[in-house]
């Protein structure tokens, strides 16, 4: 029997585009769904995006969710739609407050002044997703992860803030497609989210890199090498990441995209699911 996979991204082509994890968010679950799994696939609503040319619906189940984030009540509602041309349906999370700006600015870099900074975002976002299961009545086997953007579920997933008995059991993989500081959040960032309680050994002058952190808490890891690129390389030349990689290394494992192989990348992530009982 296949597995149930909810596959979680911060941009899919043509929704939304900034680097090589839009387009390969479009071609892996496109594969997913070609194969018949039981497959979910959420991102943001972004402001940009046109309910009306992409014909966004409401989700019944999914219009009156509410959310306790940040001490604060919160309205979630989620739309859907097909990617055009394909018969992958596509979850899109929405809130005025965190995706409404209609600029097509994806992430924040350290010292932007903007009011929806990357962790407040993407921790809204993870916690979301996760609460949404329990609407769904849905229970994954695996959690696909993308990228630093959503580095903050498997430690939400880890927190008090969550449904832990519905949600016992299930697998994280974290996929890897870059290495960046965008991720890396103040103590307060955290705090400020919820997120109080959790031990690191990765603090550094007041910082904790949230993929670091993912990566503790994965059950695999798949580094995502696209163009010629040596991810696993990148990360080792950071101690951090070095000495976690190393403690690791029979949940790790490495992939190169070429001529956007997506049948080949889906095989990949099927192999590593299989490895779980």
């Amino acid at each position: 029997m296949s597995k149930r996979i909810y596959y979680l991204t911060s941009e899919i082509i043509p929704f939304a585009e900034s680097y090589d994890l839009a387009n390969f968010s479009k071609g892996v679950p496109a594969e997913f769904i070609e194969r018949k799994y039981d497959f979910r696939l959420m991102m943001p609503k972004y402001g940009f995006i046109s309910d009306r040319r992409y014909i966004l619906r409401e989700v019944i189940r999914l219009r009156s969710m509410k959310l306790n984030y940040m001490g604060v009540e919160f309205p979630a509602s989620v739309k859907s739609a097909f990617i055009p041309n394909t018969k992958v349906q596509v979850y899109f999370l929405e809130h005025d407050d965190f995706y409404k700006p209609t600029n097509e600015k994806l992430y924040f870099m350290d010292g932007d002044e903007d009011s929806s900074k990357n962790s407040v975002r993407f921790g809204y976002f993870s916690l979301a997703a996760l609460n949404t299961l329990s609407y769904l009545r849905w229970k994954p086997d695996v959690l696909i992860c993308n990228d630093w953007q959503m580095s903050l579920l498997p430690i939400f997933l880890n927190s008090g803030l969550v449904d832990k008995e519905f949600l016992e059991g299930v697998k994280i993989v974290q996929v890897l497609h870059s290495k960046s500081d965008m991720g890396v959040y103040s103590k307060e960032d955290y705090k400020k989210i919820g997120l109080v309680d959790f031990e690191t050994t990765t603090e550094c002058d007041g910082k904790i890199d949230s993929v670091a952190e993912s990566m503790k808490l994965a059950d695999y890891i798949l580094f995502v090498n696209h163009e010629g690129t040596n991810l696993v390389e990148e990360y080792k030349k950071d101690k951090v990441f070095s000495d976690i990689i190393d403690g690791k290394k029979e949940q790790i494992s490495t992939f190169d995209i070429v001529d956007e192989n997506w049948e080949e990348s889906a095989d990949e992530i099927v192999r590593i699911i299989e490895k779980f009982q």
